[in-house]
Order: structure tokens, then C-alpha cells, then sequence
């Protein structure tokens, strides 16, 4: 294995290392805050990108992001669940309307399905607002339930410390990002590429083309579950307004910043618009208007120069430095380049 290889194969690994460590040198309550929304939307961001490789548009992430919430909410305080056990539920939940919605959902094509998420995301919200006696309306359900861990006699505090949730948050970040990662390589994650490229081709396969677009579906829906699950007790209380159709907007705008071919184009568009978002608070109160043609902008200049994304743009400028050295590049790392 060359030194370069070797560094990309332990490289995160040592991402992960640091990850975990910072809280001891860093007790910033506002940076961990901001790492804790950074790792579950890199959660929401890997359900975008495998939804996108089967050739969809997802902009209702958040609205599982939201189910989730509000379904381990409900469970601790009308059904006095503990959260180790509503915390799994708030995920498989998710992942059965999404299975129901995807009945109707990924029949369609292209930008009608894009329309219909957004459908979705108002009937949802309306929804929530709506049945008062259930969801709480506008004002939502406070307080949450926190966590409770009980270990040898030693109690982990979700009360006092951001630092548990931190950590929480992060683990579930990681163990989401492995598995995408793992079906990347894997037959599965060929399948569903295929779909989004070539669909009646592989539909004359015999494998069924809508079977595995609802496990993309259903998977993506699960694991945004599980990111509203550790959010709600976070923030202690769950509204509508927290998971909104421009939160799913700005998530979709990332992988495509990212690249869309890649969960690692997922992760590098979600620490991209983490950095913009922080950016943005430096700014004067004044400019908080202009935020929404900044970002338009990003997807313009996105769609002209870097259309395969951050990703692409390093694969392309990789390429030029091997033709100008005389290094002749084969189509296999052409293609590896470019979707890796």
C-alpha cells in the first residue's frame, strides 16, 4: 500500500479520535452546541445523498427529523417509556411512513417527487399544529424527559452538561456514516447508483427497481428518527417551527455542494454550510434577509462551475496535475476520482 493510501485509510480514524477528545480541551457551550447540530445533520445529509443515488430529491428530512422528535417525546411522557427504549421507535417509526409514503412517492419522477415532499412537509406541519391535545400546536411539548444512564453505580448527567449529548450526538453520526459508507462499496450501494443512471436497464434485471428505492427511503427515514430523538431531550422542548421545508432546503444544498455521487461529498457539504451558517452570525443582525440570496447564490455559482460538487472539483484539478506531470491516467482512476 502506498504512504498516501495509508494516510487515507487512517485518516478518519483519526478525525473520529479528535472528535471525541475535544470536549476535554474545548468546554465551549456554544461550539459544542454547534458540533452537536453538525453531527446530526450529517446524519440528515447521508439520508439525502442515499434517497438522491436512487434519483430523488428529498426535501422532507426534516419532517422525520421532526417525527422522530416528537415520537420519543410522546412515548416518555404519555406512554412513561424510558428513552433507551422510545430511542430505537423514534427511528423505525420514521422509517414505516416513509415506507407508506413511498408507495405513492417514488412512483412518481424527477421533480414531481421533489413537489411532493414539500406537499408532505406542509400536510405534516399542519398537522402538528393542528391536533392541539397530541402535538401541543404552535407553543409544542415541554419540558422533555432526558436520559438516563446508570452504569456500576455511576450516573452519566444529561441535565447539567451539554458534553453527554456531545457525545451522543457524535456516536450516532458515526455509527450513520459507517453504515452508508459500508453500502457504498457493497452490491447494494451499486444497485442503487444504477437506479439513478440507469433505471430500465437494470429494471430488465429482474431485481425490483421499487423494492430498493424504498429501503433508500426507509433507511434515510430511520436514521433522521434517530437524529430528532437525540434533539428534542437536547433542547428540552419540540415545536414545529424547529423542523421547517427551508431547514430540508439547506440540507439538500449541501450534499449538492458536497457531491451528490459520494456520502463523503455528504459530510464535506455539511461542514461546508456548518462554516457558512457560523459565518453568518458574525454578520450584522441587518444582513439576516440576505441570507437566503447568499445561499442562492452558492447554488449558482455550484451548478455552473462545480456541478459534481466540492468532490468533483477535486477530482477534476487532481487530473490536470497528473496530465501536466505526464502521468497517464487510466478510465478506472478517472472514475474512482471523481465519485470517491
Amino acid at each position: 500500500m502506498k504512504k498516501s493510501q495509508k494516510w487515507l485509510t487512517y485518516l478518519p480514524l483519526l478525525i473520529i479520535i479528535f472528535m471525541f477528545v475535544i470536549p476535554v480541551f474545548m468546554n465551549s457551550p456554544r461550539y459544542i452546541n454547534l458540533l452537536i447540530q453538525l453531527f446530526l445533520g450529517i446524519v440528515l445529509a447521508m439520508g439525502v445523498y442515499s434517497v438522491w443515488s436512487v434519483g430523488f430529491i428529498n426535501a422532507a428530512q426534516p419532517i422525520f427529523y421532526g417525527l422522530g422528535a416528537y415520537v420519543v417525546t410522546l412515548l416518555m411522557i404519555r406512554s412513561h417509556f424510558p428513552y433507551w427504549i422510545a430511542f430505537p421507535l423514534a427511528g423505525v417509526i420514521p422509517a414505516i411512513v416513509a415506507l407508506l409514503f413511498g408507495f405513492v412517492g417514488l412512483k412518481m419522477k424527477g421533480a414531481y417527487f421533489l413537489f411532493l415532499t414539500i406537499a408532505l412537509n406542509g400536510l405534516i406541519s399542519w398537522l402538528l399544529v393542528s391536533w392541539k391535545s397530541l402535538f401541543g400546536g404552535m407553543l409544542g411539548i415541554f419540558p422533555v424527559p432526558h436520559p438516563e444512564i446508570h452504569i456500576f453505580g455511576y450516573d452519566i448527567n444529561f441535565v447539567s452538561s451539554r458534553t453527554p449529548y456531545y457525545y451522543l450526538s457524535l456516536v450516532l453520526a458515526v455509527l450513520t456514516c459507517l453504515v452508508y459508507f459500508k453500502l457504498y462499496g457493497s452490491r447494494l450501494g451499486r444497485v442503487w447508483e444504477s437506479i439513478g443512471k440507469t433505471e430500465d436497464l437494470l429494471a430488465n434485471t429482474g431485481i425490483s427497481v421499487f423494492t430498493q428505492k424504498q429501503i433508500a427511503l426507509a433507511l434515510s427515514c430511520f436514521f433522521a428518527g434517530l437524529a430528532g430523538a437525540v434533539w428534542a431531550p437536547y433542547i428540552t422542548i419540540v415545536t414545529p417551527s424547529e423542523f421547517t421545508l427551508w431547514q430540508g432546503i439547506t440540507i439538500v444544498l449541501g450534499v449538492l455542494v458536497g457531491g451528490i455521487y459520494s456520502p463523503l461529498g455528504a459530510i464535506i457539504g455539511t461542514v461546508f454550510m456548518a462554516v457558512l451558517n457560523l459565518l453568518f452570525t458574525y454578520l450584522p443582525k441587518q444582513t439576516i434577509q440576505y441570507q437566503p440570496m447568499i445561499l442562492g447564490l452558492i447554488l449558482v455559482l455550484v451548478l455552473l462551475f462545480m456541478p459534481t460538487g466540492i468532490l468533483g472539483l477535486y477530482g477534476r484539478i487532481k487530473n490536470s496535475i497528473r496530465e501536466l506531470t505526464g502521468k497517464k491516467i487510466t478510465p478506472a482512476e478517472v472514475d474512482k476520482t471523481t465519485t470517491s
